[in-house]
């Protein structure tokens, strides 16, 4: 199905650009391969055919169609077609909560037992799962490259797995990614809203600040600081282009001296003023 309004979708800034594509589909042929897992965690659907998985600590795993498998981030694996493949790769750069009741942290901590570490995460086919996942390979191959609706369907997935698995069955699946790394990432999106700057972000996870950003960027591969400037660039998009509330306010719950200078910083980085976004955006919500 065409989507109905793709001029809107084409300059649209949640639109993702290729190399930055949180869910796209990927087609291998038999006896080729496929390596490109090392920036982000990924969870893999197989819509259909086989797979062989082979990370650098030579520990190899097939998985078949309706399985889903996940790939830690940084980790270096190839991936090779048993049999021609075409599957949803879904990449991952958020906290995983599943919900407030049971954090997955505290899951991980309360049943995993280290010796059993594996390199890799695999559940079998759970028709609910089977369902939603059809439902986003369908979105996919319409086009719709939208970093919102991304975001949304990939939380909705980590919700489904909660619920429709037992938690054996999600202990396994995510103990490849629990490290204290993973303890880290999730710790620094659990505070980023309750900080200013890199120091007081570094306070809250009881680092030093040079401590801290060397961590930081071993694991999310860019600068503390760079990092917190584009999550505060897509919220202060979000709070412009999506509510009616004053430009002072948003400026003061942003942390921005004046609204001055939140009239800069969106200069800067949406090349235009907030006012100026505000009416693109209105012009093109109009019949």
């Amino acid at each position: 199905m065409k989507l109905c309004h793709p001029d809107e979708h084409e300059i649209c800034s949640q639109r993702s650009v290729t190399k930055e594509r949180k869910i796209e589909i990927v087609k291998i042929s038999a006896g080729n391969t496929y390596q490109d897992f090392s920036e982000q965690m990924q969870i893999i659907y197989i819509v259909e055919g086989e797979l062989n998985f082979l990370t650098k600590k030579i520990y190899s795993k097939k998985a078949k169609a309706n399985e889903l498998v996940l790939i830690p981030s940084h980790h270096d694996c190839v991936v090779t077609a048993l049999k021609n493949v075409r599957m949803v790769v879904m990449s991952l750069d958020f906290s995983l909560d599943f919900c407030g009741r049971m954090p997955l942290e505290v899951l991980m901590e309360t049943r995993i037992k280290r010796k059993e570490d594996s390199a890799i995460g695999l559940l079998q086919p759970n028709q609910k799962i089977v369902d939603f996942i059809n439902l986003i390979n369908d979105h996919a191959t319409d086009e719709l490259e939208c970093s919102y609706y991304c975001d949304l369907k990939i939380r909705e997935l980590l919700f489904l797995i909660w619920v429709y698995y037992d938690k054996k069955q999600v202990v396994n699946f995510f103990k490849p990614i629990y490290s204290s790394d993973f303890s880290f990432s999730n710790t620094v999106y659990r505070y980023l809203d309750e900080v200013k700057t890199v120091g007081d972000l570094a306070v809250k996870l009881d680092y030093s600040l040079s401590g801290f950003e060397k961590k930081f960027r071993r694991i999310f591969k860019i600068s503390p600081y760079q990092w917190m400037q584009a999550q505060r660039s897509k919220k202060v998009y979000r709070e412009i282009t999506c509510t009616r509330k004053s430009f002072t306010l948003i400026a003061k719950e942003y942390h921005f001296s004046s609204p001055a200078h939140l009239n800069d910083f969106c200069r800067i980085h949406f090349k235009s003023t907030p006012g100026g976004l505000r009416k693109e955006n209105a012009e093109r919500l109009e019949l």
